[in-house]
């Protein structure tokens, strides 16, 4: 049987006044979906979608309550270009548009955001037995995230909330570890990254942030298509930001996504679908305020070029 290696890139996302005051997050992150492995060189477009939702109780009868539901909207390029035998380029140039509409305040904001270059390094395993039906690979990646984006778009002479921005500001490295282990038509992923965020120009800085991803997959041949539905679990956390060298409140936190999708392969064509639902999530809310992450969704399409060097 002709055995598959897949990459699932899930990278580092950066998770979400009000909604994003209070949690410190927004949709970004480093996410390819799984990548056809026959193709060393690809490009593509990937759409995502995330929502939060905001309530502050201030428990007085001068204050009223406040609430938000702040959308997030990512359409991204997407570009792999293979260098030698095990080392790749992976590339992102991200197009961000926020909706934050609150009880006290308004905002859309759209424009290009930060891009990401990461470069992959698979080493070399100890080669299965022909006969044998296991097979495994391992990608270790280090990168950055440049501050193209703006990041000091004002609402009435004021700037937005920082996570509403279109970029950070600041240069940013990314590490990255990617392990696939193969059995027949099943295979079990596991992905983790980390990215630590540098100050920007108005000495502000997002909190670091980790996660990382199990999955569960099967290989299905239907007719001359490739179907690979997953299942598994995400998790994402993120320090609390500072300015200078005080904490902000209201920033950072974690969350655990149940996560299942499908993809679809026919020839140099890729289509992927992914769906997530919190399981479990905990922000750095103040003890009035409540924070709560919606489903999310992402839909993809990649077109691979030249043919795959075969990895031992």
């Amino acid at each position: 049987m002709r055995r598959i290696l897949i990459i699932m890139l899930l990278g580092v996302s950066t998770r979400v006044l009000m909604a994003c005051d209070i949690c410190g997050c927004s949709l970004g992150g480093l996410s390819y979906g799984i990548l056809n492995q026959h193709y060393q060189d690809f490009i593509g477009l990937r759409y995502s979608h995330a929502k939060f939702n905001a309530f502050i109780d201030h428990n007085s009868q001068y204050l009223e309550p406040e609430f938000s539901e702040d959308t997030y909207q990512r359409m991204e390029i997407l570009g792999r270009i293979g260098l030698t035998e095990r080392l790749s380029l992976n590339l992102q140039l991200p197009y961000l548009s926020n909706n934050m509409d609150g009880s006290h305040q308004k905002v859309k904001s759209s424009g290009l955001g930060d891009p990401t270059m990461m470069l992959y390094f698979s080493p070399k395993l100890k080669i299965p037995k022909e006969e044998s039906l296991w097979s495994n690979v391992v990608q270790v990646g280090v990168g950055l995230k440049l501050p193209l984006g703006e990041h000091q778009k004002e609402d009435n002479g004021v700037i937005i909330n920082r996570n509403f921005q279109m970029g950070s500001g600041s240069l940013d490295y990314i590490f990255s570890t990617n392990y696939t282990l193969n059995y027949s038509t099943w295979a079990f992923n596991i992905e983790s990254s980390y990215k630590l965020n540098g100050k920007n120009s108005d000495d502000y800085k997002i909190g670091n942030q980790f996660n990382y991803s199990v999955y569960l997959l099967k290989y299905l041949t239907i007719k001359d298509k490739l179907v690979l539905p997953f299942a598994g679990v995400y998790h994402e956390s993120a320090a609390r930001h500072k300015e200078g060298n005080y904490e902000e409140f209201n920033t950072g936190g974690r969350a655990l996504f149940a996560t299942i999708g499908t993809q679809l392969t026919l020839n140099r064509i890729t289509l992927n679908f992914q769906y997530q639902s919190p399981l479990n999530q905990n922000y750095n809310s103040e003890s009035i305020a409540q924070i709560q992450s919606n489903d999310r969704f992402s839909v993809g399409l990649l077109f691979s070029f030249l043919p795959k060097v075969k990895l031992g």
